[in-house]
């Protein structure tokens, strides 16, 4: 019988450690979590010798690392470090490890597998994403390339857009369309040849009046992930899971969170199953889809 505790290093580059993130650790099975604050790149790989070298190679499954926090960007830096420097380690003396800055990684990959979950097959689809170049819209463009779509993601200016979908470019090899939208004739013409259309605007901004969605027979698929009312596509409620209007399948963002909380409790989970797991936003978006 294994009495050793499951600890679940915290590493968070801000001021304070999400409590979110730890209730939701708790809520997994987790028996410890220790959080560390304000730490930085070059702290990790002070805090992978300390995770390695404190129990036996044989019970490192019980030791992980979540790297939270709300700078998606540098969250993945300090991953990339952490992998580095455990590869630089024996093989055995391994832990797993996960980044979620700012829930990016598991709200992106619930809202993509809904819609996968939906459609099936997607490869060719045209695919709008309205305000996407926060953290989260940033990585649902990712996802849907994977699934070979074809991907344009817009922001009020061009220049904005610009930048994103290079920095998208960079990171994950894809190539995003940018689009400036911020009329009501620039957001007609970006979906107006979609199958599918994302918001990921601000809470409480109304991204995609009706009057404009409704004009386009050829979209499948509408997902908002603003949980603040006024919701960002006029007509889709945030606990609408599925529901059909006019044609569309729509989907809230109340209805999309449900899912990314399962897969944020089952993420946590996984890492305690083996010592050398790697969730990346590749391997989070696989976990979640096989929630479905």
């Amino acid at each position: 019988m294994n009495n050793m505790k499951k600890i679940l290093a915290y590493i968070s580059p801000e001021n304070y450690s999400s409590l979110f993130d730890i209730i939701v650790a708790y809520d997994a099975g987790v028996d410890v979590v220790v959080p560390y604050c304000n730490i930085k790149v070059a702290d990790m790989r002070d805090m992978i010798h300390s995770c390695v070298f404190t129990r036996h190679p044989d019970k490192l499954n019980n030791t992980a690392i979540f790297i939270g926090g709300h700078d998606i960007r540098l969250g993945e830096e300090m991953m990339k470090k952490a992998i580095e420097t455990l590869n630089e380690l024996p093989e055995f003396f391994r832990v797993s490890i996960t980044v979620d800055s700012d829930g990016a990684y598991t709200t992106s990959c619930a809202c993509v597998a809904k819609i996968k979950n939906s459609l099936g097959d997607l490869d060719g689809l045209n695919v709008t994403i309205l305000a996407g170049t926060g953290p989260v819209g940033q990585r649902v463009a990712v996802l849907l390339s994977w699934e070979n779509c074809n991907v344009t993601l817009t922001s009020r200016k061009m220049s904005r857009s610009e930048a994103v979908c290079g920095i998208i470019e960079k990171g994950y090899g894809v190539k995003i369309t940018p689009m400036e939208v911020n009329s009501p004739e620039t957001t007609e013409k970006a979906i107006s040849e979609s199958d599918i259309v994302v918001t990921t605007g601000p809470e409480g901004v109304q991204i995609l009046p009706k009057e404009i969605w409704s004009k386009f027979q050829k979209i499948k698929i509408m997902a908002d992930l603003n949980a603040v009312p006024p919701y960002g596509i006029e007509g889709v409620e945030a606990n609408f899971d599925g529901k059909e209007i006019a044609g569309k399948k729509v989907f809230g963002a109340l209805a999309i969170g449900g899912l990314k909380m399962k897969s944020h409790h089952k993420l946590v989970g996984e890492l305690f199953t083996k010592k050398n797991r790697v969730f990346d936003l590749k391997q989070i978006y696989n976990l979640t889809l096989g929630l479905l």
